[in-house]
């Protein structure tokens, strides 16, 4: 009688605590569906040593469907490198870019150029409505960088050498940001 009265206390507690937290029913039945689904996917994948060769096949089929005669490279321990089986979405795209020649297909790297002045300023391309551009070829004895926030179509200057910049549309960005794969 005493261990149903200590049971029933206990499932009071347990009561009280999502009672005070406001789980609906549904939000507790989710819960349970959620902690079966983990132990499932521990007990059925992660321990289990059958599951991980199964998966390791699929992986492996899956690579050869991107690169022909990969597993066989697999089977001999070569390392087939990521560019070679990436292809889709923007780092496949990158991938692609460099492999074509294009080691900065982003636009990102930073070109020295001499100074310049309003007459021959420098042409910097963005695809988008401003450019951030950093100039550090001021003086040499300076250690720091000026930044320079340039809309779209319009000029800025440097305010301690002088430098002019045009910030440009970027003359393809269709060919930039087009993907056929």
């Amino acid at each position: 009688s005493s261990g149903s009265n200590a049971e029933y206390g206990e499932f009071q507690t347990f009561h009280h605590y999502f009672k005070q937290i406001n789980l609906s029913k549904m939000a507790l039945v989710k819960l349970v569906k959620d902690i079966g689904t983990s132990v499932r996917v521990i007990g059925g994948q992660m321990f289990n040593p059958f599951w991980w060769r199964s998966e390791g096949k699929k992986n492996l089929l899956e690579l050869e469907k991107k690169v022909p005669g990969a597993i066989e490279r697999v089977n001999k321990g070569e390392i087939i490198p990521e560019w070679e089986y990436i292809t889709e979405g923007k780092l496949g795209w990158e991938y692609r870019q460099v492999l074509a020649g294009n080691q900065d297909p982003w636009c990102l790297e930073s070109i020295h150029y001499p100074r310049s002045n309003h007459a021959r300023p420098h042409i910097i391309y963005t695809m988008e409505s401003y450019r951030i551009i950093g100039c550090v070829d001021c003086m040499d004895d300076l250690h720091y960088i000026n930044y320079i926030l340039i809309k779209s179509g319009e000029m800025g200057r440097c305010r301690d050498c002088g430098s002019c910049f045009l910030c440009l549309p970027h003359p393809e960005p269709e060919l930039i940001w087009q993907d056929h794969h």
